[in-house]
C-alpha cells in the first residue's frame, strides 16, 4: 500500500513537471521537443556514468524544466530571428535564475533547482549566471550543460542547419575539461559509440 502511494506521488510529480514543460513550449517555439531531448540525453549520460537511481530521477526533473525561466523573458527577445544585442543577451542570461526561483518553491524540486540555476555555468568560469568554476558546479548541472549543447548543435536553428551527432561531439570534445566536465563528455561519447543516442 505504501509503495502504491509512493508510485502515485511520483506520477503526480512527473505530471506536474510535464505540464510546466508544456507551458515553456507555448512561450518559446524553439523549445518544442528540446526539453524532452535534453532529458533523454541527460538520463543516458547519467546511466553511462552509473549514477544512482535517485540522482537520475532528480536530473530527469531538472532536464524537463531547465528552460522554465524563459517564461519570464519577453517574447520579442525570445523569438528574435536575428542576433541578440548585448542588452538582450543579458536579459536571456537571467533565465537560469528565474527558472530556479520558480521551481525551488516546490519542496520535491529543491535539488533540481540547483541544477537548473547552474546549467549554463562552465568549468573555466566563463558561464553564467554566477561564473562558477570546477567543483562549484553541481554534477547535475554539468550533465545538463553537455546534453543541452549537444541538442542545440544537432537541431535546426533559424540561422543554421542541424549538425551531425559526430560533428557535435567533436565540437564538444574541443572544450572537454575546459568548459565541460571531461567525464560527462566521455559518457556522451560512449553512449554515441553504443548507439544509445
Amino acid at each position: 500500500h505504501s509503495f502504491q502511494l509512493y508510485m502515485n506521488m511520483r506520477k503526480v510529480y512527473l505530471d506536474t513537471i510535464q505540464a510546466l514543460a508544456t507551458a515553456i513550449e507555448t512561450k518559446d517555439p524553439y523549445t518544442h521537443g528540446h526539453s524532452d531531448r535534453v532529458a533523454k540525453y541527460s538520463l543516458i549520460i547519467a546511466e553511462e556514468m552509473k549514477l544512482s537511481g535517485e540522482f537520475i530521477t532528480q536530473l530527469h526533473y531538472a532536464a524537463l524544466l531547465h528552460d522554465i525561466g524563459k517564461i519570464g523573458i519577453p517574447e520579442e527577445i525570445l523569438n528574435k530571428p536575428k542576433n541578440l544585442s548585448e542588452e538582450e543577451y543579458e536579459v536571456v542570461k537571467q533565465h537560469p535564475i528565474l527558472g530556479a526561483s520558480i521551481v525551488e518553491k516546490l519542496e520535491f524540486l529543491a535539488q533540481p533547482a540547483t541544477f537548473i540555476k547552474s546549467h549554463h555555468e562552465r568549468l573555466n568560469g566563463t558561464g553564467y549566471p554566477q561564473g562558477l568554476k570546477e567543483k562549484e558546479i553541481p554534477l547535475g548541472a554539468a550533465i545538463l550543460a553537455v546534453a543541452d549543447t549537444f541538442d542545440a548543435l544537432t537541431s535546426d536553428r533559424p540561422y543554421r542547419k542541424a549538425w551531425s551527432a559526430k560533428a557535435a561531439l567533436e565540437e564538444i570534445e574541443k572544450v572537454s575539461g575546459v568548459e565541460f566536465k571531461s567525464e560527462v563528455v566521455e559518457a556522451l561519447k560512449n553512449a554515441l559509440k553504443k548507439g544509445s543516442i
